[in-house]
């Protein structure tokens, strides 16, 4: 099925009125596939290259379009809540950050709380200082001007930067919670209460009062801030049930709750084409790779055939024969199962070529051109020459040439040896990483 919509997109890029051909006719990947394959038809393969890479990246997008689908899909079920029901971890579990979303039918309000862990006793500690007594009177004002006159929320932190202490704070809790908000809305009239730092820190342990002046909020609150105090209170009321049930009306107004919803469907959508086009540009990347291959894989046989030539010739063949012999020993030893190389599979094209009337200094110059390497250049125009003009010393120009070959092919080793050495410094350093880690985590935890 994927080869058939590859094979259908192919031919819709092709009846457009404005052709990408860097999609359809690239001139490097047509010069790539015509070096790894010299004979046969290059348009044919490009093409059927080409609808190899749609296919693929055909299989890509179909699949990350089906997993967007069913992540959307689970992301929609798992925002449903049921019967205005939260599960609370069991105890020892921890508490757990949940984003509510509530729809009265009028609004939507993003709703954030934390829920508790399901537990029957609480242990509390704090600290304290008279210097952070000091600090802590000029900070907790938070907006407000005085204590005389509290109409804003108060700042009531846990504890103060710099000092080991922490900070329990003590209300009413009818005006005013232990963070600092304020309960009431609206007052008749001010409100005195009594606020009561505990600060503690190991064994000591100090209580300072301040009387604050409790006033109507300056600021009257929304109605997701609303929420979230009902919210809130529901949630400390029933921390010793499973479930904590929702309100499901807010002043007449019926309210439908839901987790806030994860979007990881459209994400996954939207990373789909890039990835496959990336894949796409990547078997390019690969075909040009098997190119650098060839090359350096020649490079390495050129000392062996050059050797070759040269004892078979200085051993009384001529050059077509020597050049047949070395060709077809290569074919014997494909058939027994030794792998493709590929100056030998052009080695056989050229005699192909010569049996089906090319000109033997024809076919070494064309065998020259497909190697498309200076070092068979060369080879192939000694070859030419010899049969265009002849040259008495053929296999003495063969083994000069050998020699040099088998030099190239030393620093071409140790080059290579280099590289490979190269890469494997990073695996090396992750390794003595981890060695270190393995010998100095314990001896650290004995130590402690």
């Amino acid at each position: 099925m994927d080869d058939r919509l590859a094979r259908w997109l192919y031919s819709r890029l092709e009846a457009m009125q404005k052709k990408p051909n860097w999609i359809l006719y690239n001139s490097t990947v047509r010069e790539d596939l015509q070096t790894l394959e010299p004979a046969g038809d290059t348009a044919k393969r490009q093409k059927e290259y080409v609808i190899k890479k749609l296919s693929v990246c055909s299989i890509i997008v179909v699949c990350g379009v089906v997993l967007s689908a069913v992540l959307w899909i689970n992301d929609r079920m798992a925002t449903t809540i049921v019967d205005n029901q939260i599960n609370r971890n069991a105890y020892g579990d921890g508490s757990r950050n949940v984003s509510l979303v509530a729809d009265d039918g009028e609004g939507i309000y993003h709703i954030p709380i934390t829920v508790s862990e399901k537990y029957y006793s609480q242990e509390e500690l704090t600290q304290m200082s008279d210097e952070v007594i000091k600090i802590l009177e000029q900070e907790i004002l938070g907006k407000n001007q005085s204590f005389d006159r509290i109409e804003y929320n108060m700042c009531l932190p846990e504890s103060v930067k710099g000092y080991p202490f922490i900070v329990e704070w003590r209300t009413d809790n009818t005006y005013m919670d232990s963070d600092g908000r304020l309960i009431q809305d609206k007052l008749t009239a001010p409100v005195l209460m009594e606020l009561t730092a505990v600060l503690s820190c190991e064994d000591y342990q100090i209580e300072q009062d301040m009387t604050v002046r409790i006033c109507s909020k300056a600021i009257p609150p929304d109605i997701s801030e609303r929420l979230a105090k009902q919210v809130s209170a529901l949630e400390e009321d029933t921390r010793e049930q499973q479930n904590m049930t929702l309100p499901s009306e807010i002043e007449n107004q019926n309210i439908h709750w839901s987790y806030k919803r994860n979007y990881r469907g459209l994400l996954f959508l939207a990373v789909t084409p890039v990835f496959a086009c990336l894949i796409y540009y990547c078997k390019d990347r690969d075909l040009h790779k098997q190119v650098v291959d060839r090359e350096e894989q020649m490079c390495m046989d050129y000392p062996e055939i050059v050797s070759s030539l040269a004892l078979l010739i200085g051993a009384g063949m001529t050059v077509p024969n020597a050049w047949n012999k070395i060709a077809r020993d290569y074919k014997q030893r494909c058939e027994r199962g030794s792998g493709k190389r590929y100056a030998y599979e052009e080695m056989l094209l050229t005699i192909y070529e010569m049996e089906s009337g090319v000109v033997q200094a024809k076919a070494y110059e064309r065998f020259g051109r497909r190697c498309r390497i200076p070092s068979y250049n060369k080879l192939s125009t000694m070859l030419s020459q010899n049969i265009k003009k002849g040259a008495a010393n053929l296999p003495l120009l063969l083994k000069e040439e050998a020699a040099e070959a088998f030099e190239e092919r030393k620093h071409t080793a140790r080059r290579l040896g280099e590289k490979a050495g190269t890469k494997l410094l990073m695996p090396m350093m992750m390794f003595l990483g981890i060695t270190m880690l393995i010998i100095m985590v314990p001896a650290f935890q004995n130590y402690f």
